[in-house]
């Protein structure tokens, strides 16, 4: 849009510095151009209606007037009228001016203040985000702790029902209420079955331990069984004294309880002692069969695994403790 304010020149034919302002102004603020127009345009009607009724007025109209004074008013309210008008734009200008720093004024505080919400709203948000990711890490270390309490807690429970049944079978054996009028090697072995298919079986299976009970129970056989020699033996010599001081009634039952002839080939290689236990009970049911235990120890160093043929009481307690409880985990783990 081109300015409606042609540039004025001086008599040095420089532009008048009101007029270049008064460009640089419609320039910065083109809406000076409207208002500007309305009023220099009711300005200039006025101001042609005066110079149209001078040009008009003959010699003699014109001599009047300059006599009268009439001319002179007109022009004095010419002037008057052209002064004003510039009064009335320059003061417009300078208002809309104003007004327009006030605005800015406005935006600058407006923006700062949204950029301050912006700001406080991220804010916020990162410290809800850091806070949601605490709460979660204390949630989570609270359900840690919590599973350990409970592991903690179901290990306690089951270690003292392990406790509970292992006293309570071993104080009834030594009160000679189980197992009795049978030979100390029989006895141990129905012994350690019965406990570690007691609640002693389900601790080893969900603790992992297999060493605390194991030893208790050979620990406490040793203190309570008096029939144990101190001094080595050898182990055919010590089943075929056993099965003989048996009745036959026992021999039966007994033999019955170890089952050694349902067993798989395999679990019996991990059960030697407890195989010959049972292949001599077994033998001795038979009819004139003489030395089962030997006989029994021999098939079990040429069938299932190499085993000595002596041992002490400690050490034959604890092999067959040993592989009766691993033969009870076996099962019960499903193995």
């Amino acid at each position: 849009m081109q300015s409606i304010f042609p540039l004025t020149k001086l008599a040095n034919n420089k532009i008048s510095p009101s007029t270049n302002h008064l460009s640089q102004l419609q320039n910065r603020i083109p809406t000076v151009s409207d208002k500007a127009l309305i009023n220099l345009v009711n300005g200039i009607q006025v101001n042609k209606d005066i110079i149209r009724y001078r040009k008009n007025r003959g010699f003699f109209g014109k001599l009047f007037d300059k006599l009268d004074g009439s001319n002179n008013k007109r022009k004095i309210l010419l002037d008057g009228n052209i002064i004003a008008g510039q009064e009335a734009l320059h003061n417009w200008v300078l208002e809309l001016t104003d007004s327009l720093k006030v605005s800015q004024v406005a935006l600058e505080v407006t923006q700062k203040s949204l950029l301050e919400a912006r700001n406080a709203i991220r804010n916020q948000k990162q410290s809800l985000q850091v806070q949601e990711e605490r709460f979660d890490q204390l949630v989570e270390q609270i359900n840690i702790r919590i599973n350990n309490i409970e592991t903690r807690l179901r290990q306690l429970e089951i270690r003292v029902a392990a406790n509970e049944d292992l006293d309570r079978i071993i104080t009834a054996w030594a009160a000679g209420q189980t197992y009795h009028n049978l030979p100390w090697v029989i006895q141990v072995a129905l012994l350690a079955r019965e406990i570690f298919s007691s609640a002693v079986i389900i601790y080893e299976l969900e603790t992992g331990d297999t060493q605390r009970f194991r030893e208790l129970l050979v620990n406490k056989i040793i203190a309570t069984e008096k029939q144990l020699t101190s001094s080595f033996f050898g182990i055919g010599d010590l089943l075929d004294c056993s099965s003989t001081s048996m009745t036959e009634d026992d021999k039966e039952l007994t033999a019955s309880l170890l089952e050694i002839r349902s067993f798989s080939q395999q679990r019996l290689f991990d059960i030697p002692h407890l195989f010959i236990i049972g292949t001599t009970l077994e033998l001795a049911t038979l009819p004139q069969t003489a030395k089962p235990g030997q006989i029994a120890v021999s098939l079990c160093r040429n069938q299932i695994k190499y085993i000595s043929r002596t041992s002490d009481a400690r050490e034959f307690i604890t092999a067959v403790v040993e592989e009766t409880a691993n033969d009870c985990l076996r099962i019960i783990s499903g193995k």
